[in-house]
């Protein structure tokens, strides 16, 4: 392509400057709008995914084979006769790609307090582990958080404690079936209240210490139901889980579980979320397709003699359709460094300040069972914003055959007698 062809194509673009400036305004901010919209998915997909998996989940679990999702009281890693947990949790930390790990016990129990009582979930964590891979420790509204100077000190959810008409420093009981068959019951001083949002943690979820479920369960100490991991990138959480299944099964009965795997319904939404934002693409697309062939077709309609001139003198059909390729190319190139400097302030604002989705009153936001808060931030999806701009850039291009095609099949002696 000669650079004489460039400036031809350039200088033809001006010709009508009225139909080039609002046909680019139209492309530039159907780009700007794709950059807004990628990245504002991409930041609803991140912050789904990260609350999703830290509150309580975290990104993969480990469990024995057949304990979840019933989480069967005896079904502890290593069977009966549990495992040496320090280094199964070494052995999982040596993976560079892992960046924590906590043990962790579960329950169900009958909660009483006063005159009424309701059944709850009980959860062990260790307290200075459990921080690392899940935040409920920065969702308590009430008190503090558990302790090991405390062993009889638990967490309940804002929405229990409400329900039982309890508060900070009051006792509770619970009774349990342990896991030898016997009735396991003490009396737990409630030394924290948290709220996060979720209905079912609020609602139902007890945390202790684990060494204080292990004795209300009657689990001794090498025994317990899971092992919470979380990784320096969640998005190898898959690869992670794979590898680590292969791993340990070569020396404990294992089943490991990534997000996907634990949370089908958040994992459908990402995709979902994926699938909006392709439908989205596809709209601006058809948008520009509209505009720009628009725009190339009444510019070879008002140039129908000069071309047929142009092609009398020597031009060939391949060079008028390199020509109007080129215009089609140029009003694309800058329209999408127009509508990149419009983006640009949308994306600092998005990654900056969010969108706030509870208004004036601040109320949190779930979506798919997660709780998303109810500010909504961006987050940049350099992939997104290349393939929106390539898509325009062929869409621009793709949009210009049938107008250069045209052209191409006009007669010289015909054209010229156009006014």
């Amino acid at each position: 392509m000669s650079i004489r062809l460039l400036q031809l194509a350039w200088r033809n673009l001006w010709r009508n400057r009225r139909r080039t400036f609002i046909t680019m305004a139209a492309i530039a901010f159907g780009y700007a709008m794709l950059l807004f919209v990628a990245c504002l998915m991409a930041g609803l997909r991140w912050q789904m995914i990260q609350n999703g998996t830290c509150l309580v989940m975290s990104q993969i679990q480990i469990h024995a084979p057949g304990y979840y999702p019933n989480r069967s009281l005896q079904k502890t890693l290593g069977g009966r006769k549990g495992t040496d947990v320090s280094a199964l949790l070494a052995s999982i930390s040596a993976d560079r790609r892992v960046t924590a790990v906590a043990p962790r016990v579960y329950g169900y129990a009958l909660l009483s307090a006063a005159h009424r009582s309701a059944g709850v979930e009980l959860m062990g964590v260790v307290p200075a582990q459990e921080p690392r891979i899940t935040t409920l420790n920065t969702q308590i509204a009430k008190g503090t958080y558990l302790t090991t100077q405390l062993p009889k000190g638990v967490v309940i959810g804002d929405k229990l404690a409400s329900t039982i008409g309890i508060g900070l420093n009051s006792e509770i009981v619970l009774l349990t079936q342990a896991a030898d068959g016997s009735m396991g019951n003490d009396v737990y001083t409630v030394i924290g209240v948290l709220h996060t949002g979720l209905d079912t943690v609020d609602r139902g979820l007890v945390l202790m210490t684990l060494s204080s479920l292990q004795d209300l369960l009657h689990l001794a100490p090498a025994r317990i139901h899971e092992v919470g991991i979380k990784l320096n990138h969640i998005d190898a959480a898959n690869d992670v889980a794979a590898s680590l299944q292969v791993r340990l099964s070569k020396t404990l009965p294992v089943r490991v579980m990534a997000w996907p795997e634990l949370a089908p319904e958040l994992a459908n939404y990402v995709q979902f979320n994926h699938g909006v934002t392709v439908v989205l693409f596809f709209i601006f697309f058809l948008v520009a397709v509209i505009g720009v062939m628009n725009t190339m077709l009444m510019a070879v309609f008002e140039r129908t003699r000069e071309f047929g001139m142009l092609m009398a003198v020597g031009m060939r059909p391949a060079q008028v359709i390199g020509l109007i390729l080129t215009e089609a190319a140029g009003l694309g190139v800058a329209s999408l460094v127009v509508g990149a400097a419009l983006g640009v302030p949308l994306l600092w604002y998005l990654q900056v300040h969010g969108l706030d989705l509870g208004g004036a009153t601040g109320e949190v936001v779930s979506v798919a069972g997660v709780v998303v808060g109810h500010l909504w931030y961006g987050r940049q999806d350099f992939p997104a914003y290349s393939q929106a701009a390539v898509g325009l850039a062929a869409t621009a291009l793709v949009s210009a055959l049938y107008p250069a095609w045209r052209a191409a099949r006009l007669r010289p002696t015909e054209a010229m007698r156009k006014v």
